[in-house]
């Protein structure tokens, strides 16, 4: 992809590029509070870690389909619903591989928890964008 195609896509979806960065943010930081949280009151790591994403799922689902893409109209629910499940899935599961290196590596729960979300992200924007709320 040229510069000039890139400057084009970037142009013509600002808004939905807006939106989608706005959502991650609110989700990311569900999870994370949910996630420090539990880890805080004794919750096995990995426990903690699947806590918080699937409230980060939840909240993302709702607002791609209603607010980012504009799908909320299709009669496509359940099968919307798996895809992005199962594209967040695959997110959650590099996640809690960056945050089980990242803790033995680094011993910082907090740090590996942000790699972890960085990789989840990219995954999870491109399977959106590109897999399930194509446009």
């Amino acid at each position: 992809m040229s510069i000039k195609n890139l400057y084009l896509f970037l142009k013509k979806n600002k808004y939905q590029i807006t939106k989608f960065i706005i959502t991650g943010l609110i989700s990311s930081f569900l999870n994370f509070l949910v996630y420090v949280i539990l880890y805080q009151l004794g919750t096995n790591i990995n426990l903690a870690s699947f806590s918080g994403y699937l409230v980060g799922l939840i909240n993302s689902f709702l607002f791609s389909k209603i607010w980012i893409f504009n799908k909320s109209q299709t009669n496509r629910f359940n099968r919307d619903f798996v895809l992005f499940t199962c594209i967040y899935i695959l997110g959650g599961l590099e996640m809690i591989i960056i945050i089980n290196f990242g803790i033995y590596f680094l011993g910082n729960y907090k740090v590996a928890w942000l790699f972890g979300a960085l990789l989840a992200a990219t995954n999870n924007y491109l399977g959106s964008k590109f897999l399930l709320f194509k446009s």
